[in-house]
């Protein structure tokens, strides 16, 4: 149960009571499962290489290595929209892909069509993205 209220206030205090967030009828714990086992890999490999904290000076002025940065730093910031994929940079720039010269990643490696509707599920259910530790991101080893 603690778990459970603990999402919940994550989720309002990150999103800042965004009521997509609030009013989701998903689950908070379900959400942050969804960012761990979905969410967080994509963005690990194909973005906070250039997108930590270190380097986001260089890259839109964006950091995504905490929920915190993500939803605060960049010249387009919020990149996320809870419940708004659509309305969401995030999303918007890796439906694009590397073809299109505002798509992310630059890479070769396109994010898949699998991995970019984890993202969109995420969003729309809330964007719930844990605070500290547990949802710090970190170049893949």
């Amino acid at each position: 149960m603690r778990d459970i209220a603990l999402g919940a206030v994550v989720c309002a205090f990150m999103m800042l009571g965004s009521p997509a967030c609030v009013s989701t009828e998903s689950h908070p714990v379900e959400v942050e499962g969804l960012f761990h086992s979905e969410v967080k890999p994509v963005l690990e490999y194909y973005c906070i290489e250039c997108h930590d904290s270190k380097s986001r000076g260089q890259y839109g002025g964006l950091s995504i290595e905490t929920a915190r940065e993500a939803m605060t730093t960049g010249r387009n910031s919020p990149v996320i929209v809870p419940g708004n994929p659509d309305a969401s940079l995030l999303y918007k720039v890796l439906r694009f892909g590397h073809e299109d010269p505002l798509g992310m990643p630059p890479a070769p490696d396109k994010v898949s069509d699998e991995q970019l509707a984890s993202v969109r599920a995420w969003i729309k259910k809330g964007a719930v993205w844990p605070a500290g530790e547990r949802g710090r991101l970190r170049l893949p080893q």
